[in-house]
């Protein structure tokens, strides 16, 4: 290694040590690995003076992951609630700015339709501003078992195909029995 190479090469470790202590640690994640300060240097630049940029991606992003929230088929009521805090803690995190109507107001209208109920019951009870998903949460988890045994009725009875034809059969016979009469 020559004096010039190895000049530089102790500059660079001293300006990249420099760099390293002075950002922000989601920004270090992204630029410890660099081989130099030059590419360190244009790599910090690129993070952190395009942040508006990135902060807007980012908050269009969580608005758009928002805006999907729905419940899925086969989901439990807890993975549901779940989902929803976590988007909510990392809107938070990223500072964006979100209304507590509108968070329970898109929990309350993402169920399944077996949940209708049991989410307007829940929703007269629950009124005004002052309330949570949270507390809808706490609310619905008891109709839960109700939910699941009206499903595996209507599955059950969905199920069994000749039972289905019986059924059709048996009533479109009687009909044309009391129609029928000489």
């Amino acid at each position: 290694m020559t004096e010039g190479n190895k000049n530089q090469y102790i500059a660079d470790v001293k300006v990249m040590n420099y760099f390293l202590q002075a950002i922000p640690n989601d920004i270090y994640n992204s630029v410890d690995a660099c081989k130099n300060a030059k590419d360190m240097w244009e790599r910090i630049k690129r993070l952190m003076f395009s942040f508006d940029v990135t902060t807007h991606v980012r908050h269009s992003h969580l608005m758009d992951e928002f805006d999907k929230f729905a419940a899925k088929e086969g989901k439990s009521l807890e993975s549901l609630y779940e989902w929803l805090t976590t988007l909510v803690n990392i809107m938070d995190r990223n500072n964006v700015c979100h209304i507590p109507v509108s968070i329970n107001t898109k929990f309350l209208n993402c169920f399944q339709p077996e949940w209708r109920k049991y989410v307007t019951m829940v929703h007269y009870i629950q009124t005004g501003d002052t309330f949570s998903y949270d507390l809808l949460y706490d609310s619905l988890v008891q109709f839960e078992p109700h939910v699941l045994a009206s499903k595996a009725k209507k599955a059950v009875k969905n199920h069994d195909p000749l039972a289905l034809l019986l059924h059709s059969n048996a009533s479109s016979s009687q009909s044309h029995a009391t129609s029928y009469s000489p």
